[in-house]
């Protein structure tokens, strides 16, 4: 375990044993709740998650299905309503933890990775790898070989003295990479970068050539990549792809996945609440049916939609005799009419 910052020592820390040593990341059963006057916004609803060392992690789905929330969840910048959020780091659930302490930790620990690269234009290449350490507090020599290990990595040591404007597409991303990782380098491969859309701006060729140098970090520094992504091109590079829709995770893929035939490939998980997601492309396809009669059956569960409801069921059962009195009971009822016994 590494030592105890002078921050982290002014908090007791809920040490967690129970996680392998290669989880970065445990998301356990969260839910975030948006408050706005009267109204509430359920953003995420039960997710649970492990991000593991030197793996790629996608996440896809539709436009306000929390991607966003649950990437800031992992990255500590918003904390979960409820649920708990486990850094190997520190070892310990954040969501318990003050903001200084979570700054101070996530320096180390989580590197950025936006669509929108933000560098600064008047610094070149090397000097906006090394602000993030800089603003760290990382001493001279120590941020001077970590920058020039990683414009090695990268591949901009032609282009490190060359300010960001000047930069292509693909060598600013490089340079956010870097950037991402300039704090994670030294983490003995229990950092983390978040990354949004790291592609979205970048030609197919460039892009490939970013996700091949995702794929080079992992082998080399066992970094970890969580990417929110609508991209066919990075989803088929991640080991692994996460679906979420409404604030629920509806499905986990492995390596090659398509996102045209997600249905072919996706594995459904129970959650802590012991709910079992249904993907909404096969709901659609059996005619959005509310209601399932379910069964165990050689080895398989099977789940039968069915056109009625329960209510609707029971309606539409057999008229009853009474018992006492041997007057009829009408379709649907329990009582009586006649001496008012009940059924």
């Amino acid at each position: 375990m590494p030592p105890m910052t002078a921050a982290t020592s002014e908090e007791q820390l809920d040490l967690y044993s129970q996680y392998p040593d290669d989880v970065v990341v445990s998301v356990e059963n969260c839910y975030k709740i948006y408050k706005t006057n009267e109204l509430e916004v359920v953003a995420l609803s039960g997710v649970s998650l492990q991000i593991l060392e030197g793996k790629m992690m996608c996440v896809v789905g539709p436009s306000g299905s929390g991607k966003t929330t649950l990437t800031n969840i992992i990255g500590g910048i918003t904390k979960a309503t409820v649920g708990k959020v486990y850094w190997a780091n520190l070892r310990t659930d954040i969501t318990k933890l003050g903001e200084r302490v979570l700054t101070e930790a996530r320096r180390s620990f989580i590197g950025f990775v936006f669509q929108v690269n933000n560098l600064l234009p008047h610094l070149n290449a090397e000097q906006n790898v090394e602000l993030a350490a800089r603003i760290a507090g990382v001493p001279r020599q120590i941020r001077r070989e970590r920058v020039d290990r990683l414009v090695k990595l990268v591949g901009l040591e032609e282009r490190k003295r060359s300010r960001a404007t000047t930069l292509s597409g693909g060598e600013r991303a490089r340079v956010a990479i870097a950037s991402a990782l300039v704090n994670l380098i030294d983490t003995q491969g229990k950092g983390l970068v978040l990354c949004d859309e790291p592609t979205g701006d970048l030609d197919p060729e460039t892009a490939e050539r970013i996700l091949d140098l995702f794929q080079e970090l992992n082998e080399t520094l066992s970094t970890s990549f969580f990417i929110v992504t609508h991209s066919q091109q990075v989803a088929s590079k991640a080991d692994i792809t996460v679906e979420i829709r409404d604030g629920i995770i509806s499905g986990f893929h492995q390596t090659g996945i398509d996102l045209d035939t997600l249905d072919n490939t996706r594995i459904v998980r129970l959650d802590n609440n012991l709910r079992l997601p249904m993907p909404f492309d096969l709901l659609q396809k059996a005619g959005n049916p509310s209601e399932f009669k379910i069964s165990y059956e050689d080895g398989k569960f099977v789940l039968v939609p069915q056109k009625g409801g329960v209510v609707d069921a029971i309606r539409m059962q057999r008229a009853r005799t009474c018992r006492v009195c041997g007057a009829e009971i009408p379709a649907g009822k329990f009582i009586c009419p006649n001496c008012g016994s009940t059924v």
